[in-house]
């Protein structure tokens, strides 16, 4: 697997699924035992395979920035429904 950008959608039962950026429909999963940083559900990561890990950097801004667009968004809908 060559570098590739992902968003963590979920972790259940010591797994990762990563859903591969921007068009989300394909996927990876990868046991958290076998990743080399702590991540949160919502993160947007490049993932890079070395030897038996996965090599995750989390890119920030990115992560920040659809934060915070997600919050605004729900800012809109609550006013909306007002």
């Amino acid at each position: 697997m060559s570098s590739t950008k992902y968003t963590l959608d979920r972790i259940e039962d010591g797994y990762a699924v990563f859903l591969k950026y921007p068009n989300e429909k394909e996927h990876v999963i990868i046991a958290m035992s076998a990743i080399d940083k702590e991540v949160q559900e919502g993160d947007r990561v490049m993932i890079e395979e070395i030897g038996d890990t996965f090599h995750i950097e989390i890119l920030k801004e990115e992560t920040d920035q659809k934060k915070a667009d997600i919050l605004s968004l729900m800012d809109k809908l609550r006013k909306k429904n007002k």
